[in-house]
């Protein structure tokens, strides 16, 4: 991907992640990085006769932006003059209420799927299956330790470090990693003793 393809690709998963995320909670937390690294490196497609991981943050903003702008043209959602985003298209344009609204279209199927970007033209399942994602790798990268690892969040899983204690394990109560528990050693008590010695 080019720098202008880069940047419009986060300016879209800014846009996402700012409309799923409590009160917008993207903000300074990235998370929008955990939605694309998810689309690029855990989704595989079958092709021929294997499976093998396809990077979708691209297409998959580009399918964003044709449904919005299906709805837009449909006159069901509104969009703002420019982007909230800065290098955003289409979806980035629209309130946070309207972008849930094209998941929805997309989620559903009320959008004209011949109109959208390959592998996702006319391919329900896999518009459904990537939409469902885009929720789930939303939700993960806020509620779980990512956001934590700081600088090191991008590397492979085996080179991540917490650098601090994420703020959303606190939210909820979480009282932190566990670096092993005592291996099981037998019970405390034989079963005559339990019985009463029968």
């Amino acid at each position: 991907m080019n720098n202008q393809q880069q940047e419009y690709v986060e300016a879209t998963f800014r846009a996402l992640t700012d409309a799923l995320l409590p009160d917008g909670m993207d903000g300074d937390q990235n998370v929008h990085e955990y939605v694309i690294a998810g689309l690029d490196q855990k989704i595989s497609i079958q092709q021929q006769l294997h499976y093998r991981v396809v990077p979708l943050a691209y297409p998959t903003a580009i399918m964003l932006d044709a449904a919005a702008t299906q709805l837009v043209n449909a006159q069901k959602i509104h969009a703002h003059p420019q982007s909230w985003f800065s290098g955003g298209r289409m979806f980035s344009r629209l309130s946070r209420t309207d972008r849930i609204q094209v998941l929805t279209a997309l989620e559903n199927l009320y959008v004209d799927l011949y109109l959208l970007p390959s592998p996702f033209q006319n391919n329900a399942g896999m518009i459904k299956y990537v939409t469902d994602a885009l929720n789930r790798f939303s939700l993960f990268g806020y509620y779980s330790e990512w956001l934590a690892y700081g600088t090191t969040r991008l590397f492979p899983p085996n080179h991540r470090r917490l650098e601090y204690f994420p703020l959303n394990w606190q939210r909820v109560g979480y009282p932190g990693v566990s670096y092993g528990y005592r291996a099981f050693r037998g019970f405390l008590f034989t079963i005559d003793e339990v019985e009463g010695g029968r």
